[in-house]
């Protein structure tokens, strides 16, 4: 069900119960409840892309959605995850998000694909994205971070892709990348390296990887 542009403040009723995709992006939806999908037990993908959305009240049961888009909207806190057990593609790219708490993403186990890009994130705890070892591809590129806590990854055990670039980083902590992971690709450019005896490291993981 395509909804796009259509200026709604809300989202429509009477949708089909049937529904498995439903396109809502470019709408003035700034506040929304899961629990207005729960009819819709087919719902696979949801769009909630360009709304200025500031609020998603979540914790109701959507026992099929897999991809969640929240990408260029106002969000400053990542809405808790409950109730999304299938879930596998979430964005929440553009958006102003500053940091993410502790174990974030316990609730959606099944991750395969994280999108943070263009946030404000500054900081981020230890344990961000515990619990995600099905996740293969993670985007924080474009954020404000300045330094990452050594454990970050220690989960992503299949992870693939890393984007880290355009952020403030100038160095990694001895130890960040797990040893023997194999990425396909990571991402590191428009960062501000500072080339001393603290990128060591860093310099030695590219040259043996």
């Amino acid at each position: 069900v395509n909804c796009t542009e259509q200026g709604l403040s809300a989202v429509p009723s009477g949708l089909p119960e049937d529904t498995g995709i439903l396109l809502l992006s470019a709408n003035r939806l700034t506040s929304v409840s899961t629990a207005t999908f729960v009819p819709l037990k087919q719902l696979q993908d949801l769009d909630l892309s360009d709304n200025g959305l500031v609020a998603l009240h979540t914790g109701y049961l959507l026992p099929s959605l897999k991809e969640l888009i929240l990408s260029h909207n106002m969000l400053e806190v990542l809405p808790t995850l409950q109730g999304l057990p299938a879930l596998t593609h979430l964005a929440v790219a553009h958006n102003s998000l500053v940091t993410l708490d502790p174990e974030a993403f316990k609730d959606v186990p099944l991750l395969t694909d994280l999108n943070l890009r263009g946030n404000k994130l500054r900081v981020l705890p230890q344990e961000a994205f515990a619990g995600l070892r099905a996740l293969k591809d993670l985007d924080i590129s474009d954020n404000l971070l300045e330094q990452l806590p050594k454990e970050l990854l220690q989960d992503l055990y299949k992870l693939e892709i890393f984007w880290l670039s355009g952020n403030r980083l100038q160095t990694l902590p001895d130890g960040f990348f797990p040893e023997g992971h194999v990425f396909m690709y990571i991402f590191l450019t428009e960062n501000p390296w500072h080339c001393d005896c603290d990128l060591h490291y860093l310099r030695n993981w590219i040259r043996q990887n």
